[in-house]
């Protein structure tokens, strides 16, 4: 089966890199970033771009452009004017930048063209790959050295297609170091299909009781921890067919349901590589034995929705006997295993994710699932409904 969309996290980066790559499967992130990068590099004196609701692209573009030394307006939709840009303001400002937020904290962000530091060394404190990656960009695009410091390693998708490219990148211990002056070589870049979108399919497979082959997704070890928590929740995966193209590792993933789920518990270091698959996780967890319980996950308040807040009451409303506590940080679910096939309303804050957790939800039930909106789900895995219709109900 190929009805996968192209890496998202990938794909934005050639694209903010203008690098060609292969755009037959895209969602309209992606499509947003692309369109902005064109109309940036097409216009001389000051721009608007309008990011959508691509929350990597606008992050990625803002580094890139406060490198480039132009005057620049970033802004997106309803959703990705209440996401936290502070976190990318603070460091670039530090570094010689001029950004400004509306509240010092939402976008619009405004950049002014100034010069950045020669050198500058970045202590990352929240392990994000996105603050990584517009920090990396803006050394490119300023032709500066940057030094960052990673506590707790994240998606390393810049670096690996930066070195691919030819940069001047090297890792020492728990530090990046690019020396921006080094220009990257222009070229293609084989994007595989995007693990986040597969991790609904394999939890389809394991819920459903199918064993449909997942082929061609990319297998970065810095994207695939749920992989090792669907082995430990009792599912059964296997990668195969595993090759190295344009500097990223893809294999076909074959999952089933191995023995009755059990639920688990996650924290610390492996929250940043699951972050994208918690809500995933926590359905999965309403089929399992006992409690799944999950912390350390406070970043998930900053997405398209407050994810922990929405994802309970979602919950809540899907397994009413079921005894949820919620923490800052993230939750305890004791599932009650009696489930009913009542049809239920999701509430969706516009929340790709949700929706998409939801309908894997309503697979392994039986329960109908009504939600306020889904259009949403095309910025991420257009077509998803039509896959699951043809493969799964």
């Amino acid at each position: 089966m190929n009805f996968l969309p192209k890496d998202k996290s990938i794909a934005q980066r050639c694209a903010v890199l203008g690098l060609d790559f292969n755009q037959d499967y895209i969602g309209e992130d992606v499509k947003s970033t692309i369109v902005a990068v064109k109309q940036f590099n097409e216009n001389l004196g000051s721009t608007t771009l309008d990011l959508g609701n691509s929350g990597t692209g606008i992050r990625l573009l803002s580094g890139y452009i406060a490198g480039s030394g132009k005057d620049c307006t970033l802004t997106g939709d309803k959703s990705l004017s209440q996401r936290p840009m502070n976190r990318i303001a603070e460091p670039l400002n530090s570094w010689g930048a001029e950004v400004s937020l509306k509240e010092q904290k939402f976008p619009p962000i405004v950049i002014k063209g100034t010069k950045l530091l020669p050198e500058f060394t970045y202590n990352l404190t929240i392990p994000s790959a996105q603050i990584k990656s517009c920090l990396l960009l803006a050394a490119l695009s300023s032709k500066t050295k940057i030094t960052i410091v990673e506590n707790i390693p994240s998606r390393d998708h810049t670096e690996r297609m930066l070195e691919e490219c030819g940069a001047d990148i090297k890792r020492d211990g728990n530090k990046i170091i690019l020396d921006g002056s080094i220009e990257i070589k222009k070229k293609f870049i084989d994007v595989p299909k995007d693990f986040s979108s597969a991790a609904y399919l394999i939890a389809a497979n394991i819920l459903s009781k199918k064993n449909i082959l997942l082929e061609g997704v990319g297998v970065n070890s810095t994207r695939t921890a749920f992989l090792d928590v669907v082995q430990e929740m009792g599912g059964n995966v296997v990668l195969k067919n595993i090759k190295n193209i344009t500097n990223e590792p893809r294999a076909d993933i074959e999952s089933n349901a191995k023995q009755e789920l059990k639920g688990i518990s996650i924290q610390g270091k492996k929250i940043p590589n699951l972050i994208d698959e918690i809500p995933l996780i926590a359905i999965m967890g309403l089929f399992a034995k006992g409690q799944t319980i999950v912390r350390d996950a406070k970043e998930l308040r900053f997405k398209e929705s407050d994810r922990i807040s929405l994802l309970l009451s979602n919950i809540k409303k899907f397994d009413p006997k079921s005894t949820i506590t919620e923490y800052e940080d993230g939750f305890d679910i004791n599932p009650s295993n009696s489930l009913d096939t009542n049809p239920v309303n999701i509430e969706t804050g516009g929340d790709h994710r949700i929706i998409m957790s939801f309908m894997i939800a309503s697979l392994g039930s039986g329960k109908k699932v009504i939600f306020d909106e889904t259009s949403s789900v095309e910025t991420s895995f257009p077509g998803f409904f039509e896959v699951l219709k043809e493969w799964y109900q």
